[in-house]
């Protein structure tokens, strides 16, 4: 039987030269009978893959076979349910009818840390396809992001004028430091800063993301320390064929950017390349109006703004034996100006990775490595209290070199999917600063460290019956840090297990599901080693930091009625040793600050997603999450509300799609939160509508119009205590090319 399968592979992807072959064809078309094109085919023979392909522009497909026995057909697109057809012996064609997946049941790899999607119902995930994002009105990836239930931003600004250090992300009220507590991925490798866990959402080209996996609850059972709030995975295009995309646009603001991404295949080798520039001249952020005691805006406020290059490559080859190597690489560098003259910032950073993947066991292994290196400077500056001059008081170097390498084994017996693997990274990081005073360089500060990471994981993922299924796991790791000016050395450990279920009641189209899970969080080395200052504030480093420990557990209600699709999951989370910056002094002229694990954080709320496909080529998507976060340790900060976390937030999209015509609109309201742990400086509630339209002009060329904050709201970033606003109306138009 064996050889038989491997004789029908020949078959298959040879074409058997110099004979003739059967031929199998079909069709993919969704439920009103229009055609979809580039969906993946996949052809199996007894349980084994022998070809896979994609639908041509008329959703055709055709495979040149010797069919013998039963013949099976599995269809994936984006946006779409997966779909399975049954070909009986002797049939020659098929049609395959393609139902639009609820947004819960797209198929994602996140949940299980491999290349083989799933639609895993005890995980609460969302999926956001490259079509939302480039029919979306957000310029970049972090502002579309927003409709994401619990999804907030650091100050909630956007990445294009914001401070790179400000770029945390924050999911179920588990925030309130710059310092990302949740993954974020791009391709399985880390996109968090090293030394500092912020998040440089630029480095990825937008034309390049096939989608945007979100994981909501903590993701410690699988991918460790960083992943305590949760998981984000970037999913680049992985062309199967000659493919390119390109985007251009300009706008108000200064603003412009040229996005470009090709790729295809060649007998075994796959290989795609793309790169990005994006500039923005930005907006002045100081409100004109202060608040009592401050004074206005004044003559050094200056705009805020960016410029960021970035580039990536890839090239992998596909062996017949099933193995496959991959190699990529990204290189990405921006500048960034703050608000005045001398304040500033640029980064450069180098990063590649290899992957190595293939059956061995009965299951699939896959090997893993990365490495890279970065300099970040930043230039901090005090201001006047008429705000008309300003002198330069520190310049700060960050050098970071990062490295990790990892393997995982995954297999399938029977009503079991086990996965297996250990992982491990290095950091080596500083912080060099040159103090000034009058203008003069003083002493040069060199603080920093190291830190290795390790681990192992286990998952079992168990079919108990077709309607319930339970997914038990573990994740133990191992922390080391040491400075490298000072005697300090800390080693620490941590096991983090997970249990989750979901059941399928009856065929009523609703399913219920729940999980437990312990995380944990080890402080970065800019927490441990890192000062700088915002406005008025300064914020020191603390040496003496501990890991954050997570408790918690989530359960909800999927409800797919037809049209209508529906998700509410409530949440509980209570972080031991929070780290947060408590307040040491504060006077009008200057606020001190210091990093320090203050005190137990208290968690609880409730998320609503949901879906309508409305008649006349019209859908609505509705998200909101209620959250209850507040500081609950026998401290000072008890029953205060965790900074920069807001009460709750909501999101409102509807969209057009029909023949040439695309439109979309987001309405995004975050409700008030503060910037400081003493619930002295509150940010107001903001509330943006953005609008986008797009017409097909020709074959694959669409041209656009977009406008954020369509109403020119003015609303709060930051009170430091200054304070500043939000981004503007921000109009652009431009052109998308897309091949095939």
């Amino acid at each position: 039987m064996h050889m038989q399968i491997i004789l029908f592979t020949l078959l298959m992807n040879l074409g058997l030269a110099g004979q003739t072959g059967d031929r199998f064809t079909g069709t993919v078309v969704d439920s009103s009978g229009a055609p979809i094109a580039d969906a993946t085919v996949r052809l199996e023979a007894s349980g084994t893959t022998v070809g896979e392909l994609r639908t041509a522009d008329d959703g055709r497909f055709a495979f040149t076979v010797a069919p013998s026995g039963t013949l099976r057909v599995v269809v994936t697109a984006s946006g779409f349910a997966v779909a399975t057809e049954i070909v009986s012996d002797g049939s020659r064609s098929v049609q395959v009818t393609l139902q639009p997946a609820p947004f819960y049941e797209a198929v994602n790899v996140t949940s299980s840390r491999t290349d083989v999607p799933r639609a895993d119902p005890t995980v609460t995930m969302t999926v956001l396809s490259s079509s939302e994002l480039l029919t979306s009105a957000p310029v970049t990836l972090d502002d579309a992001l927003k409709l994401v239930p619990g999804f907030t931003l650091f100050r909630r600004t956007s990445s294009r004028t914001a401070n790179p250090t400000t770029q945390g992300v924050a999911l179920r009220g588990i925030g309130g430091s710059a310092q990302s507590r949740s993954l974020v991925l791009t391709d399985g490798v880390p996109l968090n800063d090293a030394f500092g866990g912020w998040v440089y959402w630029n480095k990825v080209p937008q034309v390049a993301i096939d989608r945007v996996e979100v994981q909501r609850g903590s993701g410690s059972d699988l991918y460790g320390a960083d992943a305590v709030g949760g998981v984000v995975q970037l999913l680049t295009l992985r062309p199967a064929r000659p493919t390119g995309r390109a985007l251009l646009e300009g706008g108000n603001l200064g603003t412009g950017r040229v996005s470009l991404f090709g790729g295809g295949r060649t007998r075994g080798w796959r290989y795609s390349t793309g790169g990005e520039w994006f500039t923005i001249e930005g907006y002045i952020p100081v409100a004109v109006e202060q608040n009592p005691g401050i004074a206005p805006r004044g003559p050094i406020d200056s705009e805020v703004g960016s410029t960021h290059r970035s580039a990536l490559g890839s090239t992998g080859y596909q062996f017949e034996d099933g193995w496959r190597f991959d190699l990529t690489a990204n290189v990405f560098s921006e500048d960034r100006e703050n608000g005045s003259p001398l304040s500033i910032n640029n980064t450069q950073s180098r990063q590649g990775a290899a992957e190595a993947a293939g059956g061995i066991g009965g299951g699939l292994l896959s090997l893993r490595g990365f490495g890279g290196t970065q300099q970040y400077q930043q230039t901090f500056t005090s201001v006047n209290a008429a705000r008309s001059s300003e002198t330069l008081n520190r310049d700060q170097h960050v050098p970071t070199t990062f490295g990790g390498a990892g393997g995982q084994w995954f297999r399938q017996w029977g009503r079991h999917t086990l996965l297996i693997g250990a992982e491990g990274r290095y950091i080596k990081g500083s912080s060099i600063e040159t103090p000034y005073s009058q203008g003069r360089a003083l002493a040069i500060v060199d603080a920093g460290g190291t830190q290795q990471l390790g681990s192992v994981f286990v998952q079992d993922t168990v079919a108990v019956s077709d309607r319930l299924t339970l997914v038990l796991g573990a994740h133990g790791d191992s922390w080391h840090s040491e400075a490298k000016a000072t005697a300090y050395s800390k080693t620490l450990g941590s096991l983090n297990p997970r249990v989750s279920g979901s059941y399928r009641v009856a065929d009523s189209g609703v399913t219920v599901r729940g999980s437990v899970y312990h995380g944990f969080r080890a402080p970065t080395l800019n927490e441990l080693y890192r000062s700088f200052s915002s406005g008025n504030t300064q914020t020191r480093p603390n040496e003496a930091l501990g890991p954050e420990r997570l408790t918690g557990g989530d359960a909800g209600v999927m409800i797919n009625r037809g049209r209508a699709s529906a998700r509410v999951t409530g949440f509980w989370n209570v972080l031991d040793g929070a780290i947060t910056t408590v307040t040491l002094s504060s006077t009008p002229q200057l606020i001190v600050r210091q990093r320090a694990n203050a005190d137990t954080l208290h968690a609880a709320g409730i998320e609503f997603e949901g879906d309508l496909r409305l008649p006349a080529s019209f859908s609505l998507g509705f998200s909101s999450g209620l959250v209850n976060s507040r500081f609950r340790g026998d401290t000072t900060l008890r029953d205060k509300r965790v900074l920069q976390v807001p009460s709750y937030n909501l999101g409102v999209n509807l969209r057009y799609s029909h023949r040439e015509w695309t439109a979309s609109s987001q309405l995004r309201v975050t409700g008030p939160q503060f910037e400081d742990d003493q619930n002295l400086l509150e940010l107001r509630r903001a509330t943006v509508l953005d609008l986008f339209g797009s017409r097909t002009v020709a074959r694959k060329i669409s041209v656009f119009v977009a406008v954020e904050n369509l109403f020119d709201a003015t609303y709060d970033v930051g009170r430091t205590p200054i304070l500043t606003t939000g981004l503007p109306r921000a109009a652009r138009v431009g052109v998308l090319l897309t091949v095939p």
